[in-house]
């Protein structure tokens, strides 16, 4: 009997461990990771232009769904470190990952605005394949973030555990 692939979401705000629990579940779940700071790093840099840095997002966005989505199609599952930011996106990728034969797993990675904050200052020392974001862009996105609606099925995990 062949299990449907999974596409795990990590929903999330920046710093707030997603690319640390993505590289452990990796390896536990034996699924391919897909961390979009990481290609936008090495497509245009660790600091891409304001005024580029949607159409760059979008390009990379469409990139990585034609391959994660072949993934699935092939019987491999994924994981899409993505943040999910908004409802209407976490819906349509559930969508996505349903047309293309797979089960979506949504997990949430949670801290405290210090904590992450925290992350993100250490993390902007040494990029090391992520985004410089500077103190006012965190706020800025801050106010983008919605937080899952209490019906989204979840798996929770607790602040510190992907450190």
């Amino acid at each position: 009997m062949n299990q449907k692939p999974k596409a795990f979401l990590l929903h999330g705000f920046v710093g707030s461990g997603k690319t640390t629990f993505a590289k452990r579940l990796e390896n536990e779940e034996r699924a391919l990771r897909f961390t979009h700071d990481e290609w936008m790093n090495q497509l245009y840099g660790e600091d891409p232009p304001a005024e580029r840095f949607p159409d760059y997002a979008r390009r990379v966005f469409t990139v990585m769904e034609t391959t994660w989505t072949r993934c699935l199609d092939l019987g491999t599952s994924v994981i899409l470190d993505f943040g999910f930011w908004t409802w209407a996106e976490r819906e349509r990728t559930r969508a996505v990952v349903a047309d293309h034969g797979g089960e979506a797993v949504l997990y949430r990675l949670n801290c405290t605005d210090d904590m992450a904050w925290e992350r993100v200052s250490r993390r902007n020392r040494s990029l090391a394949g992520s985004l410089f974001i500077a103190p006012n862009t965190f706020q800025v996105l801050k106010s983008r973030f919605e937080p899952l609606k209490d019906d989204e099925e979840r798996i929770e995990i607790a602040p510190g555990d992907p450190d």
